[in-house]
């Protein structure tokens, strides 16, 4: 279970994280940096499995073959390598949960980042980290200032961050705007009719359909009961059932969030029926 104080944080950053290219080169303070690590073990038993290693420098000659839509990554101070340990048999799951909670605490902080899961130099990254056995390399993401991003920004983005958590807890159905491109919540879920979903569903599902994933194909797809909701791989997808397995850890760190943000405790079980993942017991307390 995520500490209360760290899914309030990370709820707020769902609605200003977004993926960042170009950094201004600085240096991260040390103090952020020390926040930063002390999660690279993990925060929760979903951790188990993963593990992350925070780099200085290095970021040109990893992050070399990457182009985005909006040209290379250049200038980060520092590369988060998040790493699996494939003894677990839900590593990936676990890859995905501890690295978009690192990340939504390194938006917490005002810097920027990008989940990087194919297109970087692996052979750069294992001259500087020493892999223990049955472990690999799964996903990198740069982490710095972003660039050009000036104090006015910082407070325009956290007030449309802010706007955005209003909007999800009045019309969480409806499409967002502004940051986020995602496809429409109706078209991801399925079980108990809208209507019927328990108190903070709503917030709990589209938290999860604002998650990143690669080339955001949201390769997810959520089963909704009156005390749970079934987390599954989307079928008939290009991407590999791998990394479709961390995508789904990365959404599953989102609706944990927005459970504990909006009155719902629950607890994780994995499932062993692909596609189906895993599945989040809830039950409602007083906020």
């Amino acid at each position: 279970m995520i500490r209360q104080d760290l899914a309030s944080r990370w709820y707020k950053a769902i609605f200003a994280r977004h993926s960042v290219r170009a950094y201004d080169g600085s240096s991260v303070p040390d103090g952020m940096r020390n926040e930063i690590d002390l999660l690279l073990d993990g925060f929760s038993p979903m951790c188990e499995g993963a593990r992350a290693v925070l780099l200085e420098g290095g970021s040109s000659e990893i992050l070399a073959g990457f182009l985005g839509a909006f040209g290379r990554i250049r200038g980060a101070d520092l590369v988060l390598v998040l790493i699996g340990d494939t003894s677990y048999p839900n590593y990936e799951v676990a890859v995905g949960f501890l690295g978009e909670g690192i990340i939504l605490h390194a938006t917490s902080l005002g810097l920027g980042t990008c989940w990087v899961s194919g297109t970087y130099s692996r052979k750069a990254v294992e001259v500087r980290v020493e892999l223990r056995d049955g472990e690999k390399v799964m996903a990198v993401s740069p982490i710095g200032f972003a660039a050009g991003h000036s104090a006015e920004a910082h407070l325009a983005e956290a007030s449309l961050a802010a706007r955005q958590e209003q909007e999800v807890r009045g019309k969480a159905m409806e499409a967002s705007t502004g940051l986020h491109k995602r496809k429409p919540l109706k078209s991801l879920v399925r079980g108990l009719a809208i209507e019927d979903w328990p108190p903070g569903y709503p917030e709990m599902l589209e938290a999860a359909r604002l998650a990143p994933s690669a080339v955001n194909r949201q390769p997810w797809r959520f089963t909704v009961e009156s005390d749970r909701i079934v987390v599954s791989a989307a079928r008939f997808e290009l991407l590999p059932m791998a990394a479709r397995r961390l995508d789904c850890g990365i959404s599953m760190l989102h609706l944990e969030v927005a459970a504990d943000a909006n009155g719902v405790q629950g607890e994780w079980e994995f499932l062993g029926n692909p596609p189906a993942v895993a599945e989040y017991v809830s039950r409602r307390r007083d906020l």
